[in-house]
C-alpha cells in the first residue's frame, strides 16, 4: 500500500480507537457521573494508548510482507473445506503460543518463568486498572449493610463479605500483579546482566527501560499499600502521585517500545497454517541444484512482495541459499582471477 494511503488507514483507526474508548468511558460511567476524577490521569492515557496502538499495529499491518502473510494466513485458516479442523487447531496454538507461551519455554525455563509473571502479571493490573479508572466498576454497600457489592456500569453484580477470600482478592489484585511483574523483572535482569548472549544483542531502549517502567509502576503501587496499611497514610498523596506518573509512562511507552509486540503476537498465529499449506502443496526447485529447497507458496509470495517493494532479481530468486553462497564465492574467485562473471 502507499505510505500516505497507509498513514491514512491507520491515522482513522487510531482516532477511531480513541473515540471509541472516550465513548466507552462517558456512557459506561453514566455519562461521567460515576468517573473519578483522581483517575483522570489514567483514563486519558488510556485514550492516547488505544489511538498510538491502533495507528502503529495498522501502519505494521500495512507492509507489503506483513500484509501478505497476513491475508494468505487467515484466508487458509477459514477455508470451507478445512475450517472444522482449523478452528480446533488455532485453540490449540492459542493455548500454546498466547496463553501458555510454550515457544518461550523451549528456549529457556527461566526465561519463561520470567515472562509468564510479566505477562500475567501486567494482564491482571490492566483488567483491573481500566474499568476502574474508566468509572466501570465501583464498589458500593449491599443492602444488608455489611458485605460490598460490586457494581459494574451501574448494575450490581454479586456481593460479598468484607473479611473472605474473595475480598482478599479483590483489593489485593494489584498488589498481586505488581508481585508477579517484580519477579518476572527480576528474572529477565538476571538475565540481561548475566547472559552472555543476551548482553550481545541487547540494548537500552528495547531490554532495559521497559523492565525500569515496570519496576517503577510495581514497586510505587506496593508503597501505596504500605503507605495507607502500615504508615498511617504517610505521605500518600506523594506516592499516589509517582505511581499514577509511572503508568502513564508505561501507557505511553507501550506502542513505541519492545512491548508493543505483545499487540503483535495474535496476528502471527496464522504462520503455522501458512508452513502447514506450504508443506503440503508444491515445493520450490533450485534451477542449479534441482533440489526442492522452499515451498512454492512462499516463493511465489516472496517474489510477489519484492516487486512491491521495487525489487526484482530476476533468476537469482530462484536460487536455494547454498546456491547463492556458491555463486558469491565463484565470483570473487573469478574477481582474483580475471575469470568473466560466473552466474
Amino acid at each position: 500500500m502507499g505510505g500516505s494511503r497507509a498513514r491514512s488507514i491507520a491515522l482513522v483507526g487510531g482516532f477511531g480507537a480513541a473515540g471509541l474508548v472516550m465513548a466507552g468511558i462517558y456512557f459506561g460511567s453514566g455519562r461521567l457521573s460515576r468517573f473519578d476524577p483522581p483517575l483522570a490521569a489514567y483514563a486519558a492515557a488510556t485514550v492516547f494508548a488505544a489511538f498510538a496502538i491502533v495507528y502503529r499495529y495498522a501502519m505494521w499491518i500495512q507492509r507489503p510482507p506483513t500484509w501478505r502473510y497476513f491475508v494468505a494466513s487467515w484466508r487458509l485458516v477459514f477455508r470451507p473445506s478445512r475450517l472444522i479442523p482449523n478452528l480446533g487447531k488455532l485453540v490449540v496454538l492459542v493455548a500454546n503460543q498466547i496463553v501458555l507461551q510454550r515457544f518461550i519455554e523451549k528456549r529457556s525455563r527461566s526465561r519463561w518463568a520470567a515472562h509468564m509473571c510479566l505477562a500475567w502479571g501486567c494482564l491482571l493490573a490492566f483488567a483491573i486498572t481500566f474499568p476502574l479508572s474508566w468509572g466501570w466498576i465501583q464498589f458500593g454497600v449491599a443492602e444488608a449493610g455489611s458485605d460490598y457489592v460490586v457494581e459494574f456500569m451501574g448494575w450490581p453484580m454479586f456481593a460479598f463479605p468484607p473479611n473472605g477470600p474473595i475480598a482478599f482478592f479483590m483489593f489485593n489484585g494489584l498488589n498481586i500483579s505488581a508481585v508477579l511483574v517484580l519477579v518476572g523483572v527480576a528474572l529477565a535482569m538476571h538475565r540481561r546482566l548475566f547472559d552472555r548472549g543476551a548482553q550481545a544483542v541487547q540494548t537500552l531502549g528495547n531490554d532495559f527501560v521497559p523492565l525500569f517502567l515496570l519496576f517503577a509502576v510495581s514497586v510505587t503501587g506496593l508503597m501505596i499499600t504500605a503507605s495507607y496499611k502500615w504508615m498511617g497514610g504517610q505521605n500518600f498523596a506523594f506516592i499516589s502521585l509517582l505511581h499514577a506518573f509511572t503508568v502513564v509512562l508505561l501507557l505511553l511507552w507501550l506502542p513505541f517500545g519492545k512491548l508493543f509486540h505483545v499487540i503483535q503476537r495474535p496476528a502471527q498465529l496464522g504462520v503455522a497454517f501458512y508452513k502447514e499449506e506450504g508443506a503440503r502443496g508444491e515445493q520450490a526447485s533450485c534451477y542449479r541444484s534441482g533440489k526442492s529447497y522452499m515451498s512454492r507458496l512462499h516463493h511465489d509470495d516472496l517474489v510477489e512482495v519484492m516487486k512491491e517493494v521495487g525489487i526484482d532479481f530476476g533468476h537469482h530468486q530462484d536460487l536455494s541459499p547454498q546456491e547463492k553462497r556458491k555463486l558469491i564465492a565463484l565470483n570473487q574467485a573469478a574477481l582474483v582471477d580475471g575469470v568473466p562473471y560466473v552466474g
